[in-house]
């Protein structure tokens, strides 16, 4: 082996050493200042789990250069999971959106399918310097329905709102969902749809421009909300229609999701 490629491997495996001992904080970067020339990293690392905290070996993490076709075409770039969960994905200086998937016995390629789950990076997209790896974790979300991701789920944005779904106990709802509609009724499709809560019940939604948005919360984001299924909304009147500006990510705080009654 080339001493180049010498020193780029034992810089990869330094690197992943850091991030498994806790050497590495989340949410940082780490500069490999002491490598030389070419053997400098760059890109991003971390660990993938699934929503009970477990690693998610097989899973792959995935870097897209636009985000123009809702980060489920083929990726431009990727990385599989290890066993212990962690991944190192090599990269170039300049932006990027990342997801990671989990498949079910299918290809690497294609959209989520139901059983599958995923995870996009909600502070996407990702800037990259020359020389730095960025510390990116992802939990992953089962894809409870095929048509979750189409249009009305937005992945990505600068613009939208963020909280916490909690059921009337203030536990976290893992996989409930927060609905924007763009005006107060809340008894047809919703204009746009987060996708499902963190096992903290945190959840974004993304919205396509500002505005006032009237904000709701259930389990499933299709059909009318039955008897007794959990259904929150996120207040009365203009309360529940809050004001997000272009370039802001408005938290709404919790919204406590009850038994829904006609």
């Amino acid at each position: 082996m080339r001493p180049f490629c010498t020193q780029r491997l034992s810089l990869l495996c330094g690197l992943l050493f850091a991030i498994l001992c806790g050497c590495v904080p989340p949410s940082a970067s780490v500069s490999p200042a002491e490598a030389e020339g070419d053997a400098m990293v760059t890109g991003v690392a971390g660990r993938v789990v699934d929503a009970g905290g477990k690693p998610a070996a097989g899973a792959w993490v995935y870097a897209y250069r636009s985000d123009r076709t809702g980060l489920r075409g083929p990726a431009d770039f990727a990385a599989r999971v290890d066993a212990d969960g962690s991944y190192l994905l090599d990269l170039t200086e300049g932006n990027y959106w990342l997801v990671a998937r989990l498949r079910q016995g299918r290809a690497d390629s294609g959209p989520p399918r139901r059983g599958d789950a995923w995870a996009p990076y909600q502070r996407n997209p990702v800037r990259l310097r020359a020389g730095s790896v960025e510390r990116v974790d992802f939990i992953l979300q089962k894809v409870v329905s095929p048509t979750l991701l189409r249009q009305g789920s937005l992945v990505s944005g600068d613009t939208g709102f963020s909280g916490t779904l909690v059921d009337s106990q203030g536990q976290p709802l893992v996989g409930a969902f927060a609905l924007a509609y763009r005006d107060a009724d809340l008894r047809r499709m919703p204009d746009f749809t987060s996708t499902p809560a963190t096992d903290r019940g945190r959840f974004t939604l993304f919205v396509s421009r500002p505005g006032h948005y009237c904000i709701a919360a259930r389990l499933k984001t299709r059909g009318q909300p039955q008897p007794g299924e959990p259904y929150g909304i996120l207040g009365r009147g203009k309360a529940g229609c809050p004001r997000v500006e272009a370039g802001q990510i408005l938290d709404v705080g919790p919204i406590v999701l009850s038994p829904f009654h006609q």
